[in-house]
């Protein structure tokens, strides 16, 4: 187990942290994971993760020479990795993306032997007045990122909002022959938004059941869950996860590596306290060399220069197409709190590489089973380990 702080680019740090099985590097700027890596099968070290050649190195996107060509957003000068939509994705206020966070403390926890970093953040806008307080954990044994994250209502007024985790995956993780899976039963596909210039591969607008036999644009069926080479299309799906459920959770696999990188979170029916955040959605963005926008291509209109695929969970807008909220409140004086997972680690058997029917609770982990081959990540899909910290540490800090 490790964790210490490093130095990045000009004015940029980050804290690593490591155990057996994984590495992590959380940079200040916006609390974005910037690597989240394993071995595969062969021995090789892979980051999960995409950081596409446009992200910014400099101290932001304001003082950066190439600010118009940035066009003043700056989502694109911290895209990539891990990051945390909140409260909302407008970018004319103060974000959890855009903004710098302090790294308040770092340690180990003599209760189960793992490492742990709290940091913070705060947004004094009138209106938009909230902190946030983050822990993220590592366990022994457990290939998983924990994140717990409280977020408190400095205002005086209730703060309406809405949030989403998402990663942005990337090469060499994710390349042709790979496949996703979640949860999810019920998707819709959206097109391009306004400011996007990209061309379909799904049909925009039908809802569909099955990742597998989704509605093409050429008016077929398509397996959307299937990552091909470059096609130049750029899709965006958002699924509702079952009302049943109490976990919520989506993957990513890559036979040839013998990979998967797993995101699990409490769900519509998780049977946690109120102050937990129970999420409804997923959503995918399939970008398989489809932006020709700027900065995904180097002008609008050019040659696409990223192949990722995104994935997230949260209050996402649905723009009324699917059931359930997509904004939540927080009331004067008053927390929420999110938890979540993501894992990533290889596995033995490559039959798993062919997809998988089920993902099943076991006592100290999930197991993904094909008929009588599986693949088990060891893992605290309850958060007991996590809660139990967050307890301790944030108590510490008041």
């Amino acid at each position: 187990m490790d964790i210490r702080r490093v130095p990045l680019w000009e004015s940029r740090n980050a804290t690593y942290i490591s155990n057996d099985l994984v590495r992590v590097v959380i940079e200040d700027q916006g609390d974005v994971t910037l690597e989240l890596s394993t071995q595969n099968i062969q021995g090789g070290r892979v980051n999960a993760l995409c950081l596409p050649y446009f992200r910014g190195i400099g101290q932001g996107v304001n003082s950066d020479p190439n600010y118009d060509w940035y066009k003043g957003k700056s989502r694109f000068y911290q895209a990539g990795g891990i990051y945390i939509t909140f409260p909302s994705s407008d970018e004319e206020h103060i974000l959890a993306g855009n903004t710098y966070w302090i790294v308040r403390r770092y340690g180990s926890d003599s209760d189960f032997g793992g490492v742990w970093r709290l940091s913070e953040m705060k947004s004094r806008e009138e209106g938009n007045r909230y902190r946030i307080r983050k822990i993220d954990l590592l366990v022994p044994g457990h290939p998983v990122l924990y994140t717990f994250a409280r977020i408190d209502n400095l205002g005086e007024s209730e703060l309406e909002c809405n949030l989403s985790v998402h990663s942005m995956l990337g090469s060499p993780f994710i390349e042709s022959g790979s496949s996703f899976y979640t949860s999810s039963g019920n998707f819709i596909s959206f097109p391009p938004n306004v400011r996007e210039v990209a061309f379909n591969r799904l049909k925009a607008g039908k809802t569909f059941s099955d990742l597998r036999h989704a509605p093409s644009a050429k008016d077929t069926t398509m397996d959307a869950s299937y990552i091909p080479g470059p096609t130049g299309t750029y899709d965006y799906i958002m699924g509702n996860i079952d009302r049943k459920s109490d976990i919520g959770w989506s993957c990513v696999i890559n036979p040839r590596q013998q990979l998967i990188y797993m995101t699990f979170f409490p769900s519509t029916s998780s049977r946690l306290g109120d102050e937990f955040i129970r999420f409804p959605r997923v959503d995918f963005a399939m970008n398989y060399c489809g932006r020709m926008d700027s900065p995904w291509a180097l002008y609008d209109g050019a040659t696409p220069e990223v192949f990722s695929l995104t994935t997230g969970f949260g209050l996402m807008d649905s723009h009324g197409e699917l059931d359930g909220d997509d904004r939540f409140s927080i009331p004067v004086g008053g927390s929420r709190c999110l938890l979540s997972g993501q894992a990533f680690t290889s596995y033995d058997n490559p039959r798993i590489g062919s997809g998988f029917y089920s993902m099943d609770k076991s006592e100290h982990g999930l197991v993904l089973k094909r008929t009588k081959s599986y693949a088990y990540i060891q893992c605290d899909y309850e958060f007991r380990i996590l809660r139990a910290l967050a307890d301790r540490v944030l108590n510490d800090s008041e």
